[in-house]
């Protein structure tokens, strides 16, 4: 307990006293110099309201160092602090700028790669259709061969009665006569026709050229077979009464293969027209997909050198890092330095 009467102003004038020796105004110290008299229960609040009046003497006093400097000191450590600060913020805004937009150009990147590979993928899926048509269409053509030899087949054998039917050749010239007026006029009204159906040709493609030429061959060599047979006519009038009935029979036979015949033709014919029109679409989606892949590989290059400016960007941020680093350490060193100081005044005030 302390005694009564100890009043603020005890306190204080002890305190500035103590303070004017170049001491610590501590508890301890100011019963002390009171007398010995307080407790320490009483000094302190009233210690500690001085204190807060007198913050700049009680520094001074513990620190052994003078106000003014202690300030000066104060200002240069928080205008390093400002200048850190400051730095660190125009750094890290750099930084975020930049990534940002490192950000929205990959992400503008990335929907620009995946438009390009939806493309491809499309191309891909009409060129494995084509492909599928292509083989379709080559199926069709093994048939339509399989077919022109049965043709062929028969013909031949037409050709070998004709040649023991002398009677029929004259009968089969005419026929043939009308039937190629009869062709020409079907090629006229199927030129007309195929204009309105070839968006149903676009699907049938066969590589057919090499087997209509082989047909062309093979029906010039049967017509010269019927001029030598021409010739033969004047040696087989004679027998012509006797194979009359044989010679209409085969007349039929023979009309009705060459009406096959044109059929197989005109069918050669339609399909090489289909499968030109089917390269020109090929070759085009070709070029748009060689085209595709050029754009891909710049968007790639373009990547590239984002990635590197990117890393110029971290490359700067580490040595941004690296400066506040350095400011930090030097902030810890000053701190330090004043922590040693103020350790070292205190260790000469304990030993006073």
């Amino acid at each position: 307990m302390g005694r009564a009467g100890i009043l603020f102003s005890h306190v204080a004038k002890a305190a500035a006293k103590l303070v004017a020796d170049g001491k610590n105004p501590t508890v301890d110290n100011v019963r002390e110099a009171l007398g010995g008299t307080g407790s320490k229960s009483t000094i302190a609040p009233m210690l500690k309201r001085w204190k807060a009046e007198h913050t700049e003497d009680i520094v001074e006093a513990e620190l052994g160092v003078p106000a003014e400097l202690l300030h000066a000191i104060k200002g240069i450590y928080d205008k390093l602090q400002g200048d850190v600060q400051q730095q660190l913020a125009t750094a890290d805004a750099a930084h975020q700028a930049a990534l940002q937009a490192a950000t929205d150009r990959t992400a503008q990147l990335i929907a620009d790669n995946q438009a390009l590979t939806d493309t491809n993928r499309t191309l891909s899926a009409e060129l494995q259709h084509t492909k599928e048509a292509l083989a379709h269409l080559q199926t069709e053509q093994q048939a339509l061969n399989i077919t022109l030899a049965t043709v062929q087949s028969d013909n031949a054998g037409l050709q070998q009665r004709l040649a023991d039917r002398a009677a029929e050749i004259t009968a089969l010239n005419h026929q043939l006569t009308q039937s190629r007026v009869q062709f020409e006029h079907y090629q006229e009204a199927t030129a007309r026709q195929r204009t309105e159906e070839r968006q149903a040709t676009d699907q049938r493609i066969a590589r057919l050229e090499q087997d209509l030429a082989s047909a062309q061959r093979q029906t010039a060599a049967q017509q010269s077979t019927i001029k030598q047979q021409e010739v033969q006519l004047t040696r087989l009038i004679e027998e012509n009464t006797q194979w009359q009935e044989a010679a209409r029979h085969a007349q039929e036979q023979g009309i009705q293969a060459r009406s096959e015949r044109d059929q197989m033709t005109y069918q050669l014919q339609e399909t090489t027209s289909a499968r030109r029109d089917l390269q020109v679409r090929l070759d085009a989606a070709q070029l748009a997909l060689n085209e595709a892949c050029m754009a891909l590989a710049g968007q790639e290059k373009e990547t590239q050198l984002l990635t590197e400016r990117l890393g110029q960007v971290e490359h700067k941020m580490e040595k941004i890092e690296e400066d506040r680093l350095t400011l930090l350490k030097e902030k810890a060193e000053l701190q330090a330095f004043l922590a040693n100081q103020t350790k070292a005044e205190e260790e000469v005030n304990r030993k006073r």
